[in-house]
């Protein structure tokens, strides 16, 4: 009888192949604040409560509850601190340092950075808490397409009705003023929904466009989604139709990647690394200077940006290290708008070079460190993380024609928190295989070494 008799042996390590073991399933709490957080995040301002001079929102509320939550997760080591981390705790801490420099008084000091340590710090490690896996990340994206898909609803009907609807509704509620003007371009409303500015409100729903087109969700979630990210345009804003544009086009561009060998993602940074040069040394404004001329819906709002540019560079190089806090920047006297529409520059005039420079830094290394992760992810994971990645560097550029406070604020720390999150722990999820695995070999032959 030819029988062929069996023995195990354990395979060496070198023919062992890596994959990714089934990982126990987290507990869904940890999502669910996350989502919470975002939901309370649409809420109006005019719901907003004052004591002390501090807005009291719905979602700082939450997120000071919260932080006992981040405080018994650190204990537990649950999160490992990475470089982003520790940028994001210098920012926060130098917020503070910097507001009592430049006001001379501990009361302005706390309020200060207080607030920015909520919106900020709080909102980043609650989201870096939260999502701990493209699987928690899908699931929060679903969790929320709901308020995603009423707000960007929202935004297209107070656009194409040339009506304000949430807000009025708001107002009569709680008897507080509504804090936006009304105003038409190209003959539709700059819609707000319940956001304090348009802008904010455009560049905040633009923003979920590369995340839900590369997430990998299918159905209602996915396509309401998208559809309610293209809402932004009807904000009938320059940073937003930036997004939605930009957004959109790299996630092209993603696509073709995957399929064509040449548009890789290493030649388009390149790519764009020497038309930046080029535009800088070619041009009299400047890269900035050209895309606010030709990005910008209204002439006058463009070129008052460029002043910005001008006369806040100059305020920035006369208190480099603390800034000015909130004291009025000196700019002619014919400027009569304080209006600062630069997210980056007015960190810096407010509260000194360095703060920029870390929260620049924290993204741009988040961004860096999601694009390394995915080479050695599943296809469906990778573009998930592209998407983040994409959407961060979209809405960093985006906040180069427009100033972030409150919700839209706390989204951006949100979203970069995710970004570090899914960067840093990609490499974790890829584990070793088990340490005697068997292989069926016939009796007596010896292995290959």
């Amino acid at each position: 009888m030819n029988t062929l008799d069996v023995a195990y042996q354990p395979v060496p390590q070198r023919l062992r192949r890596s994959y990714a073991p089934i990982a126990r399933r987290r507990s869904m709490v940890p999502v669910m604040l996350a989502a919470v957080l975002l939901y309370l995040l649409l809420i109006p301002s005019q719901f907003n409560l004052t004591i002390g001079g501090v807005y009291l929102s719905a979602y700082r509320v939450f997120l000071l509850g919260a932080s006992l939550y981040l405080l018994s997760s650190a204990l537990r080591q649950s999160v490992r601190f990475v470089l982003p981390d520790l940028l994001m705790i210098g920012a926060v801490s130098w917020i503070w340092l910097a507001s009592y420099m430049s006001s001379g008084s501990i009361e302005t000091a706390i309020i200060m950075g207080g607030s920015h340590t909520v919106d900020m710090g709080l909102a980043y490690f609650l989201a870096r808490v939260s999502i701990q896996s493209t699987a928690d990340l899908r699931r929060f994206l679903i969790l929320i397409a709901p308020g995603v898909i009423l707000f960007g609803a929202m935004i297209v009907t107070e656009s194409v009705s040339r009506t304000l609807i949430l807000q009025p509704l708001a107002s009569s509620i709680t008897g507080m003023p509504m804090p936006i003007r009304y105003e038409i371009r190209l003959g539709l409303v700059r819609a707000p929904a319940s956001f304090p500015h348009p802008i904010l409100a455009g560049i905040f729903i633009a923003s979920f466009l590369p995340i839900y087109l590369l997430s990998g969700l299918r159905g209602w979630p996915k396509i309401l989604s998208v559809l309610a990210a293209l809402g932004g345009v009807f904000t009938m804003s320059s940073a937003a139709m930036l997004g939605v544009v930009v957004g959109g086009g790299l996630t092209i561009y993603d696509w073709l990647s995957e399929r064509i060998r040449n548009f890789s993602w290493r030649i388009f940074m390149l790519f764009s690394a020497v038309l930046y040069v080029v535009v800088e040394l070619a041009t009299n404004t400047g890269f900035y200077g050209l895309l606010i001329r030709y990005a910008s819906l209204n002439t006058s709002s463009a070129y008052n940006r460029v002043l910005i540019w001008q006369y806040g560079t100059e305020n920035i190089a006369r208190h480099p290290w603390f800034g000015i806090g909130y004291s009025d920047w000196v700019r002619p006297d014919w400027m009569h708008s304080g209006s600062f529409d630069h997210f980056w520059l007015i960190m810096a005039l407010r509260f000194g070079i360095p703060e920029t420079f870390m929260l620049l830094a924290a993204t741009l290394i988040g961004i860096g460190m999601v694009a390394l992760r995915t080479r050695t992810m599943a296809p469906h994971d990778a573009r998930l993380l592209r998407g983040v990645a994409i959407s961060l560097a979209v809405f960093a550029l985006g906040v180069n024609s427009v100033s972030l406070w409150m919700s839209a604020l706390a989204w951006y720390f949100m979203l970069l928190g995710i970004t570090v999150s899914l960067g840093a722990i990609a490499e974790a999820r890829t584990a070793v295989p088990p340490r005697r695995a068997m292989v069926p070999v016939p009796a007596g032959r010896p292995l290959p070494r």
